[in-house]
């Protein structure tokens, strides 16, 4: 429940998005580390002369001071921590990232705070801004989208027997398949892209670093298969990330 008071609040959060409205002001979604998705007006941000509008940009890590109400909380001040600038320096990063604050934008409930939300996020603009390479981190963030809407993939055998010896993923069974439990349209994959899969949907994000892959297509693949299929996620920035696969 999403504290209200007359009084003022200040809070972390990372902007997802920001609108105009009405003659100077801004509506801007932001992630916040205390209250969850956040929907703020903030009054004369579009004007040249504003102290606030550095901290409204998107993918901007920044303090918010804010009024909050049920309806439209306000911002008071802000104060930008982290413009995240190398993301905005490279397209590939931007693009991912802006994949990312969508789904954030667009399937987070509001008021509803999670730590373990705020950090993935933070988490993923540091790994973008230090230069991790953004095929990897789109396939994390798909495999988050994945987990964060009810799909579950068996990654610690195979799926029919429990056998560690694997040769292929079977996208019917939502998981590893051995050599005897291999159907003709399973995808048999080399053994390094089994164990990037395998990595990828385990791994905390802080060792994303040390996955290198020539070839991650045929796992990008199949972590989109499983959103589009069973999350009912379908995000306009996908036409953005596919001009850069």
């Amino acid at each position: 429940m999403m504290r209200t008071t007359t009084n003022s609040e200040i809070t972390k959060g990372i902007v997802l998005k920001a609108m105009p409205y009405k003659e100077n002001d801004q509506l801007v979604t932001i992630y916040t580390y205390e209250f969850g998705k956040l929907t703020i007006r903030a009054r004369g941000s579009r004007k040249l002369t504003s102290k606030n509008a550095p901290s409204l940009l998107s993918i901007t890590q920044g303090e918010y001071e804010i009024t909050l109400h049920n309806g439209l909380s306000t911002l008071i001040r802000g104060t930008a921590i982290d413009y995240y600038q190398n993301i905005k320096k490279t397209i590939e990063a931007e693009i991912i990232a802006n994949y990312l604050l969508e789904y954030f934008y667009r399937y987070e409930e509001e008021n509803k705070p999670s730590l373990e939300h705020y950090q993935f996020l933070a988490g993923i603009l540091e790994a973008l801004d230090i230069g991790y390479d953004y095929r990897i981190i789109y396939a994390y963030i798909n495999c988050f989208i994945m987990k964060e809407n009810g799909v579950e993939l068996m990654m610690d055998g195979c799926v029919v027997c429990g056998n560690h010896h694997v040769d292929a993923f079977s996208l019917e069974s939502g998981g590893f398949v051995c050599h005897e439990h291999m159907h003709l349209n399973d995808l048999r994959l080399p053994k390094e892209q089994l164990q990037a899969i395998r990595y990828l949907y385990k791994c905390p994000i802080e060792r994303l670093n040390e996955l290198h892959l020539a070839d991650i297509g045929p796992i990008q693949k199949i972590f989109e298969y499983y959103v589009d299929e069973f999350c009912g996620v379908n995000l306009r920035s996908r036409k953005f990330v596919k001009s850069i696969l």
